[in-house]
């Protein structure tokens, strides 16, 4: 999924390290779960940064996601350069600025891929319901609302590729951290978030067609 890893999603944190408290197992998840506003549609820009094992540069990109839990996600890059990725159900297809399908990948020709769909709706919305059956959760809470999820694979081909996810957010997923088991790091800022109109526009139904 992170299929050519690309990736995924969501925004702003605000925790305070110093008056954070670790949450007993047993309730676990349960305090985001209930603080994380339910949309069916989601609207937000992303900053990414990222940082390759032997490279002194990060790599750093930006643009907008769009979230619809019924469909997918449109993930659209503007910076370095424009391309988008449509991610649903059915398949995942790449386009480059002019529009141009460049790579399509079925779902006929991978079942993994409604796994990866709802895995990174999961991710950007903070469903703590649909991630708690990929990974063990670690909550953390804080005195000004704020929370972070550490999740790590429980076993199989994601704990292959991280060791952790970490999830920070208030209302909303604010960021994800990716540190993968090459020791390259992913941080996405997901930025001015909106689920204002709660229904796709007729372009956002185009976009995910």
């Amino acid at each position: 999924m992170i299929a050519a890893r690309v990736v995924f999603l969501v925004v702003m944190w605000g925790s305070s390290i110093a008056s954070a408290a670790q949450v007993e197992p047993m309730t676990v998840g349960a305090v985001v779960r209930s603080q994380l506003i339910e949309v069916s549609v989601l609207r937000c820009r992303f900053e990414q940064v990222k940082r390759l094992q032997g490279f002194r540069n990060p790599l750093l990109s930006s643009g907008t996601v769009l979230l619809s839990r019924d469909r997918g996600v449109v993930w659209r890059t503007t910076l370095p350069f424009v391309s988008t990725l449509v991610l649903t159900r059915k398949q995942v297809v790449t386009r480059s600025a002019d529009g141009t399908t460049h790579a399509v990948m079925r779902r006929s020709a991978s079942p993994a891929l409604l796994t990866a769909n709802e895995l990174l709706i999961a991710l950007i919305g903070g469903d703590v319901d649909m991630l708690s059956k990929q990974f063990e959760l670690q909550e953390t809470l804080s005195d000004d609302g704020s929370w972070r999820l550490r999740l790590v694979p429980k076993s199989g081909p994601l704990a292959q590729m991280f060791e952790h996810i970490d999830l920070r957010g208030d209302r909303y997923v604010r960021t994800v951290s990716l540190a993968e088991a090459s020791g390259d790091q992913t941080d996405i800022r997901f930025l001015d978030p909106s689920h204002t109109p709660d229904h796709l526009t007729a372009s956002e139904v185009i976009a995910f067609e």
